[in-house]
């Protein structure tokens, strides 16, 4: 989809050379560029700016009638406010003082001529897909200011709940104005390893081994966006006050584990050592707190802990303080100084945040660990020293310590029929589909295929032997929201794993109150789908 939007940007090329035009002109056209416009008179620029409102100009600098500084001047009176209009300047003009002028004139990128086409694909594509950027960022501002002011609007006769609301609308502009600072490394960065081995994995003559080195790198990179946008929008919901919180009683000990877990690797690739420490109680014991907040909690001073301990141990642990349960995660890595020390938990906060920062990262992992356990009554501090490590603990109350019973799977399990269980994916997208398939491949599992609401609740109706449905949220004409009510009036045994793409607060609340069972959010991971099918009694592949 969004390949599909940066090929349909409008691009004007302006260049006094014919040759370069159709050079260029022919170059996009072959990658797949459907709208492209072109001139050899920058006197034309004016005109064709108000009518074809370009996503992204290629200039030259030095031409007849008009140069092009001349035309970035004119075009400064043309773009609205808070609009990014990318500008990529090909010249054979290499001097420094010409780089100079046409970067603080407006330009973007620059490029002297003569070029790479390769390298010119690749600038404009990246241009592109900042600009994609900028405008999903400004489209969901406005949406977040038009809920504030809708809220605003509606409880104005409130003066509390109006301070309130003004509060969120100032939070989410500094979040706008940190973001615009750092999304350029945290997502350009990765996104160059994306395109760099993408294009080299495509060389027919490299070995097996250069390839799986390629395609891990690919990979790391692409978690590395994952995590950012992850982070940006769980950001975004703690500060504008959208967060929802869920409570109910839980089993603590495998909610740490589960996180800790996923960090195998990680350890293993880094030759540190990750340990978790718990009281002598029972091991059932049970709280009463929102599981996936405080996993978040716990993986975000995991992953600090890790990313800044080059060599040495991490622990993890927890302990009983009166009504209070108190969490650790210890390290003995570089640690933060104490001048720094009251700002760490700001957004995008590094202790070396300058350019030459070593390690990656938005600097958000700390913030949301903050804003989470405040969100849960809970209050975090830390204890470091610079050089020797550093300990984040952070406290929850105990609001009902457990009376301690057997655990008792908080997923009912569907009853198994001669071994063979049935399931049914509810998903519009095929392709979505295929890989829904591929992941929970088994021999003991039939799987039946539904692209829509009506053919899911016609499929359920005749297939009673069906053990579990996964169903996408967000199809055409019923939706998985009204899809799972129905299915749940008649079959309300039958386990529904609801799968979105959408704020995970907003749509996990509405899924839960329409029946569903578990709440999976895309991108897909298979650890993550495999625990739940375990959870729900189905046989897996690992």
């Amino acid at each position: 989809m969004i390949n599909s939007a940066l090929k349909n940007a409008n691009i004007l090329i302006v260049d006094d050379q014919e040759s370069n035009v159709y050079i260029l002109e022919f170059f996009l056209s072959s990658q797949g560029y459907t709208n492209i416009k072109t001139t050899t008179d920058p006197r034309q620029v004016v005109r064709l700016f108000a009518s074809s409102k370009p996503d992204l100009v290629l200039l030259d600098l030095m031409m007849p009638y008009l140069s092009g500084f001349e035309v970035m001047e004119q075009l400064k009176s043309l773009i609205a406010a808070n609009t990014y209009l990318p500008i990529l300047v090909l010249t054979a003009d290499t001097t420094t003082e010409s780089k100079q002028r046409a970067l603080s004139g407006g330009a973007s990128d620059f490029l002297t001529k003569p070029f790479d086409l390769t390298e010119v694909g690749l600038r404009i594509h990246n241009l592109l897909y900042t600009c994609y950027l900028q405008q999903q960022l400004q489209n969901q501002n406005e949406v977040l200011e038009g809920k504030v002011n809708e809220r605003t609007a509606e409880l104005i006769e409130k003066n509390l709940e109006l301070i309130n609301a003004k509060e969120k609308a100032e939070a989410s502009d500094r979040l706008k104005t940190s973001f615009i600072n750092n999304i350029s490394h945290e997502i350009r960065t990765p996104l160059n390893g994306i395109l760099g081995f993408g294009q080299i994995l495509a060389d027919a003559k490299l070995s097996d081994e250069e390839k799986d080195l390629y395609l891990q790198m690919l990979n790391e990179s692409s978690l590395r966006i994952i995590n950012t946008v992850t982070s940006i929008m769980d950001i975004s919901l703690l500060s504008s006050g959208n967060q929802e919180v869920f409570v109910k009683e839980i089993l603590l000990k495998p909610g740490i584990l589960d996180v800790i877990e996923k960090y195998a690797d990680t350890v293993k690739k880094k030759q540190l050592s990750l340990a978790f420490h718990e009281p002598e109680i029972n091991e059932d014991f049970k709280i009463y707190t929102d599981v996936e907040l405080l996993k978040k909690v716990i993986h975000q001073l995991i992953d600090n802990a890790l990313k800044f301990t080059p060599q040495g141990s991490v622990d993890v642990g927890y302990e009983i303080n009166g009504k209070f349960l108190h969490f650790f995660v210890k390290d003995n890595g570089i640690g933060i100084s104490s001048e720094n020390q009251q700002r760490i938990f700001d957004d995008f906060i590094q202790e070396d945040n300058a350019n030459t920062r070593r390690y990656e990262g938005s600097g958000l992992g700390l913030s949301i660990a903050k804003r989470i356990v405040e969100l849960l009554n809970g209050k975090i501090w830390l204890d470091s020293e610079k050089g020797k490590g550093s300990t984040f603990h952070f406290a929850l109350p105990c609001l009902e310590p457990a009376t301690q019973k057997k655990p008792v799977s908080e997923t009912p399990h569907a009853p198994k029929k001669e071994n063979q269980q049935t399931v049914l994916i509810v998903e519009d997208d095929e392709i979505i589909y295929f890989y829904l398939s591929v992941l929970i491949k088994h021999d003991l599992i039939e799987i039946l295929y539904a692209r829509n609401g009506i053919e899911a609740i016609e499929i359920c109706q005749t297939h009673s032997e069906i053990t579990l449905v996964l169903i996408d949220l967000k199809m055409p004409g019923k939706d998985g929201f009204e899809v799972t009510r129905l299915i749940k009036s008649v079959r309300n045994d039958l386990q529904i794993f609801a799968i979105a793409a959408y704020s995970e607060s907003e749509e996990r609340q509405k899924a839960m109150q329409a029946g569903c069972d578990e709440f999976i959010t895309k991108p897909l991971k298979k650890e993550t789908l495999v625990s739940k099918l375990e959870l729900a009694g189905l046989p897996v592949s690992h």
